[in-house]
């Protein structure tokens, strides 16, 4: 065991050191070779690569802390206090950022771990060769739908890399939409199915909802009747690796096959989505979630104190927390006209600034969800007991923002939590058959789908609300309307769980435009453009991320 443990040291330092997006930070590392052929000549050693890979995926530099630190403010439905970031929160990110320098960098290195995998166990007659594959396939397939989405053209990368081949040009979207399908189908042929496998991996019908979500994203940038100058459109025809006749009727059968075969269920409550514990981990209604634990001495999961409020009673006490990104105003607001149950009739946005101003919600009434997801009007301390009062109880300065209230861990001790970050859960499956739905045969056989998500929410532990109400003919009476109030849904529902930069883009510039629109009229509302708050401009080309100066530096074969 302790030669084994010795090799698989060496495997992980082999697997961290062989790939940086610049030539002068790649380490070829020949002599760790043997511990790679060993590794994988077990299927213990191959689990242990498999860990790898999730290593990699939900790693600071990717989702554990880099992905939101960037995308979330780049959103524009949020705020950071972190200097880094105001390039982002200004929605005018630069190629210099140091976290979309650092995220470019993990996202390469956790496609180089897979490729490692799938060289590796592909024809070894291992009996976790096929489950391994599947993982692998489906983990790929993710990271590059997270490239192709932010950067639009990248490399494609399907072999370990070495300082032979760090040059190398950007493939076409076509040609990574088209890898992004085809692993994806492998992954839905190859993933285990339910029993068949450890708990909180994926199983095969996450490869499905997946593909589902790729083809809705195809079909909504294609049918947008706005495209940012160079966009490049993906037709169906393109796909050469499948035979697609409509995105929209494609993803319809994916996520039919997900509603009917997969086995999930919404839990009883939301709240039950975000309970404190263990109990909120890998729930009935999760399809992909990154696992995570509250042991060892280094951050990997920085959920905790990127948005929790310092000294807030959700999380132990004297443990360090920032709360340094926060809902924008207007997403508190929306909320709370949309489903608190109180008359705000011709408003915009609710008013702030003063006592009088505090959101006092009737339990008997309002969606349960404003109270799940948002932190507001003030909070205790508790490291001195003092009040401290936020939005909308104040409109200026720091404490001007409501906060989240997912992410509760007692058990939170500074560095780690137990907190899993879900990529997604059945809600999310249930409002993407919804929007496809509409788009195929209107709204009136799509309320069903939504609804279930809206009946859910309404569930607490004491009774039944009044709001969110169900959706008819008589609220959402159209096919535009429907369009529209589904990707708010999508918003109130899963808020603070990394969705809102791609919703804010999957729709084309006019939807993105129009959401920005209704930020600069929030800061305009409350008088707090420069007091942390921005009116965004000129955003058509906030629709992309630039790719870092450091890979157009040390990559002869890519110039932005």
């Amino acid at each position: 065991m302790k030669n084994y443990n010795k090799i698989i040291g060496l495997f992980v330092l082999f697997v961290t050191a062989s790939f940086m997006s610049c030539e002068d930070q790649l380490v070829d590392v020949p002599e760790n070779k043997f511990s790679e052929v060993q590794v994988f000549s077990t299927e213990e050693g191959v689990e242990t690569a498999i860990n790898g890979m999730y290593a990699q995926l939900q790693g600071y530099d990717y989702y554990g802390a880099r992905m939101r630190l960037l995308l979330w403010p780049h959103s524009g439905k949020y705020q950071s206090k972190q200097g880094a970031n105001d390039d982002a929160n200004k929605l005018d990110v630069t190629n210099t950022n140091i976290n979309l320098d650092k995220l470019w960098a993990g996202m390469w290195q956790t496609i180089n771990q897979i490729n490692l995998v799938i060289i590796n166990v592909e024809g070894s007659g291992l009996k976790n060769e096929a489950t391994s594959l599947g993982q692998a396939y489906f983990m790929r397939a993710v990271v590059y739908f997270d490239l192709v989405r932010m950067f639009e053209e990248v490399p494609i990368r399907l072999a370990p890399t070495t300082k032979d081949d760090i040059h190398i040009a950007k493939s076409s979207k076509e040609e990574l939409y088209n890898l992004i399908i085809e692993d994806l189908k492998k992954a839905t042929a190859l993933l285990p199915d339910r029993g068949e496998y450890m708990s909180g991996r994926p199983l095969k019908y996450a490869a499905n909802a997946y593909l589902a979500k790729v083809y809705i994203t195809l079909a909504g940038e294609n049918d947008a009747s706005v495209q940012p100058i160079g966009f490049n459109t993906v037709t169906e025809s393109e796909i050469s690796v499948a035979n697609i006749p409509d995105f929209w009727q494609e993803a319809k059968t994916e996520l039919d096959y997900v509603i009917a075969n997969g086995g999930y269920e919404l839990t009883n409550t939301y709240a039950d989505l975000f309970k404190e514990g263990v109990s909120s981990r890998n729930t009935s209604e999760s399809i992909f979630e990154l696992q995570y634990g509250n042991t060892g001495a280094t951050r990997t999961n920085d959920i905790i104190r990127d948005v929790v409020l310092a000294s807030h009673p959700i999380v132990a006490e004297g443990t360090t927390t920032f709360g340094r990104i926060r809902p924008n105003k207007e997403m508190f607001s929306d909320h709370v006209i949309q489903y608190s149950g109180i008359d705000f009739s011709g408003d915009d946005f609710i008013p702030a600034g003063k006592a009088s101003n505090i959101i006092t919600l009737d339990d008997a009434i309002a969606d349960p969800r404003i109270n799940e997801t948002y932190i507001y009007n003030n909070y205790t301390r508790t490291n001195n007991n003092r009040n401290v009062n936020i939005f909308p109880r104040v409109n200026k300065g720091n404490n001007a923002y409501a906060h989240l209230n997912k992410y509760k861990d007692l058990t939170y001790n500074g560095t780690t939590t137990i907190k899993n970050h879900i990529m997604m859960r059945y809600a999310d499956v249930l409002l993407l058959r919804a929007e496809v739905e509409n788009e195929i045969n209107g709204p009136s056989t799509a309320y069903a789908f939504v609804n279930q998500v809206l009946s859910r929410a309404r569930n607490t532990s004491t009774g039944t609300t009044q709001e969110p109400a169900d959706w008819d003919a008589t609220s959402v009476s159209d096919q535009e309307t429907f369009r529209e109030r589904i990707m708010k849904e999508r918003e109130y529902e899963l808020n603070g769980e990394g969705h809102e930069w791609f919703d804010m883009r999957r729709r084309g510039l006019v939807r993105f435009q129009e959401q920005v629109d209704h930020h600069n009229a929030a800061v305009n509302f409350y008088t707090s453009e420069g007091n942390r708050d921005f009116i965004f401009e000129n955003i058509e080309s906030e629709m992309l991320l630039p790719i870092p100066l450091s890979e157009l530096s040390g990559n002869n074969l890519i110039n932005e």
